[in-house]
């Protein structure tokens, strides 16, 4: 099944790697493109839309070298530097930053919790899942379609659910599936019962999808059940 070769590739490489990678870990750029970075760095609070855009590609198309700023990004004052960062690691996707991206994801900002579980979940750590579906009740409607697509390259499911869906019942008995999915998966079937409670939502077929023998949502070892074939795509 795709969702479970994904996550046990994931487990594979976390086996193999260090768990406290420091930016020495990573090839650093000459002092020219050291000013370089740490000048686009700091220009990403005052950009927006395509500046903001081409700076980040610049930002990755930079490699392994801008992966230490990025890294030291995720810890700026600002969370827009911080989110950005991450954005950038998603698309670098060194396995080596997980540990870092782990710790981001207590931010205190959900737009930066929300990239970083981006990240980690188009990475293989399936466990931050639960963030990005808390994110398909956003207000805004780019939030909705980039956690959904996310989720559904992740995982390989859609639940019917739609982004641009005006109708916040129908939108809501979809992420309520999604929620269901969930249960299955980790074992916490309290995360669809209370959203279903909370809204007042009618009775719907639980989805067929992976679940947990042991409940663990981060034993990404064991499933049983699911359709999903491969591995796992950047949303």
């Amino acid at each position: 099944m795709r969702i479970v070769a994904g996550a046990a590739l994931f487990l594979l490489l976390q086996a193999c790697s260090t768990t406290n990678a420091t930016n020495e870990t990573f090839e650093q750029p000459n002092s020219i493109m050291a000013v370089e970075i740490d000048r686009r760095v700091a220009q990403l609070p005052y950009q927006h839309r395509g500046e903001l855009y081409n700076n980040l590609v610049w930002l990755v198309q930079a490699g392994e070298q801008s992966i230490p700023a990025m890294l030291t990004g995720l810890t700026n004052n600002d969370p827009k530097v911080r989110s950005s960062c991450a954005w950038v690691l998603g698309r670098l996707r060194d396995r080596r930053t997980i540990p870092a991206l782990q710790t981001a994801i207590n931010d205190s900002e959900q737009v930066v919790r929300l990239e970083v579980a981006r990240t980690l979940v188009a990475m293989g750590d399936l466990q931050w899942s639960q963030t990005l579906i808390e994110g398909l009740d956003s207000d805004e409607k780019q939030v909705r379609c980039m956690c959904h697509e996310t989720l559904k390259t992740a995982t390989g499911h859609d639940f019917g659910y739609d982004h641009l869906n005006a109708n916040e019942t129908e939108r809501r008995v979809a992420v309520l599936r999604w929620r269901q999915w969930w249960g299955e998966y980790s074992g916490d079937t309290f995360f669809a019962t209370n959203y279903q409670n909370t809204y007042n939502l009618p009775n719907v077929a639980a989805p067929a999808g992976e679940t947990r023998t042991n409940g663990d949502p981060t034993n990404n070892g064991t499933s049983t059940g699911g359709t999903s074939t491969g591995g796992t795509n950047d949303g």
